[in-house]
Order: structure tokens, then sequence, then C-alpha cells
């Protein structure tokens, strides 16, 4: 099973994020043959894949349907994190608003996961690969299908993006520990 199943998965039921950890935490624990490393990977995983990113979704999916933008829900979370970073380069409520929040979410998710990577890997490699996966993310639900199943959707092609970037990064590893 793939992170392009399971990141769908990791969507209807927390338990496969734990998974997932452990799944790239040996992954790249024994690419590198660094146990610190897929300690470090796993534990950035579950540290980054945490709540809070449905009201961005759920704002592109109202706008990719013509529908109107709900209000944000969250009105005292714009005081800090993300919703205020991102209220430096749009306004509220608007497409650009979801799509910026959501690619900070995005670095939220994957920069404490893949940044072990950097003390194994080639840097530009690991810093291309999180950009990447973080503009995937708002990038997957604008890509998805308005059919009903927009948020399931997304989950799928953000999960085939997440193979990709994780496959590359695994055979840069294994490149890395194996030929180094």
């Amino acid at each position: 099973m793939t992170l392009y199943h399971l990141n769908r998965k990791r969507g209807e039921e927390s338990i496969y994020a734990k998974y997932i950890a452990i799944g790239l935490g040996l992954l790249f624990g024994l690419a590198t043959w660094s146990p610190y490393i897929g300690t470090a990977v796993a534990v950035g995983y579950l540290a980054g894949e945490s709540m809070a990113w449905g009201e961005w979704i759920g704002g592109i999916i109202r706008w990719a349907k013509n529908l109107p933008v709900l209000k944000t829900v969250r009105r005292d979370g714009l005081k800090y994190g993300i919703s205020k970073i991102a209220l430096k380069f749009s306004k509220i409520d608007t497409l650009d608003y979801h799509v910026t929040s959501l690619f900070l979410r995005g670095l939220y998710w994957w920069l404490p996961t893949l940044a072990p990577l950097y003390w194994a890997l080639d840097p530009f490699l690991v810093t291309m690969s999180i950009l990447f996966l973080a503009s995937w993310f708002p990038l997957s639900v604008l890509m998805a299908e308005s059919d009903g199943q927009q948020w399931q959707n997304a989950e799928y092609i953000y999960g085939g993006a997440q193979d990709v970037v994780i496959g590359i990064l695994f055979i840069a590893a294994l490149l890395e520990t194996f030929y180094a």
C-alpha cells in the first residue's frame, strides 16, 4: 500500500498517520543506516501531520463549486499562526487566503518530517521536496474534480505527489548511503 492509498486512509482514521510515521521512519532509517534520522522523520511526521486544515480546504472547495466562501470559523486564530502569516499576503476569506494558508500548512507538515534528511542528503533536494509537497497541498484540492468527493479526490492526488517525492528521496538516500 502506497502513500497514495494511505493518505486517503489517514484522512478517514487518524491511526493511519501513526502507521505512515512508523513506515517513513523505518524507510529512511534503513536507507540512511541511521536510527536517529529514522526516528526524527517519524516524530517530525507526527508533529507536522496534525489537525487544522479543514477550514482552508473547505474554502477552496467552495470556490471551485462557485459557492460563496464562508466566513472564517476560527476568528481567534487570526491573531497568530498560519492565518496571521497568510493575511500578510491576502485578504481574509478569499481564494488567495485559503491557498496561502494551505501552502503554509504544508510547510508545517513537511518541514519537520523531511528536515532530518538534511544530514543525509543534498540540502537542495530536501528543500525542493519540502516546497513541492507544500505547493501540492492546495494544488491537489484545486485539481480534484468537484463531484461531491473533492476532498477525498484531493487526498488521492496529494498521496500520489507524496509517493513521487518519498520515492525520489528514498532512492537518493540509498545511492548516498551505498555509493558515497
